[in-house]
């Protein structure tokens, strides 16, 4: 069954709505000048406050190793996303931290999808995982037929909301989707429409 990610969390009561709701992954975007952005003591707030059957992935764009260690050295977090543009170095020495810190995490590297070219950087990651995206935040889709033979799991994200998700796994079975403002309403995460669109992807 496609896992789901519900991204950009950032209050008590959207976990308490993840925990009802039970995604495989929420996220929380750790890199400070973004909307959603979070601050270490408040991931730290809605960590504790999460199922622990749930996994917290920390979102971070282009931050020192040393930012993102202090996260797992805490337990804040248990994957680590790359929403910058890290290179492959960044992402092994980044490992090379995360083994000082005796900790095995799971890192996504996220990918803007315009072209086969983008789609053949994230083939090659040696990123866990891959995410497929449209941008940073953009809240739109990207064509989804570029995406073939890649050959890996990878999470699919850009514009996916109740009405599109299933057809999202219908048409490119993704290990995951991640879903932001798909799941919003005037701002702010939307129980109801967390749960409809978990609803489609468990239908498949």
């Amino acid at each position: 069954m496609t896992k789901i990610k519900f991204c950009g969390m950032r209050r008590r009561e959207d976990i308490l709505a993840a925990n009802e709701i039970h995604p495989d992954y929420i996220g929380m975007i750790c890199s400070d000048g973004f909307r959603r952005s979070v601050p270490q003591e408040k991931a730290a707030e809605l960590k504790s406050l999460l199922d622990p059957e749930i996994l917290s992935v920390g979102v971070f764009v282009d931050e020192p190793y040393e930012k993102i260690a202090a996260y797992l050295k805490k337990g804040i977090i248990d994957i680590v996303q790359l929403h910058g543009s890290e290179s492959q170095y960044y992402i092994e020495k980044l490992r090379e931290v995360m083994i000082f810190q005796d900790t095995l995490v799971p890192v996504i590297r996220a990918y803007q999808i315009r072209s086969e070219k983008d789609l053949e950087a994230a083939r090659h990651s040696v990123a866990d995982y891959v995410l497929l995206d449209s941008g940073r935040g953009t809240g739109r889709t990207f064509d989804w037929s570029v995406i073939h033979d890649i050959g890996r799991d990878f999470f699919l994200a850009g514009g996916l909301t109740p009405e599109n998700a299933g057809s999202a796994v219908d048409a490119v079975h993704p290990f995951a989707i991640d879903m932001s403002s798909g799941i919003e309403t005037d701002g702010m995460k939307d129980p109801d429409k967390m749960r409809r669109a978990a609803e489609e992807v468990r239908k498949r």
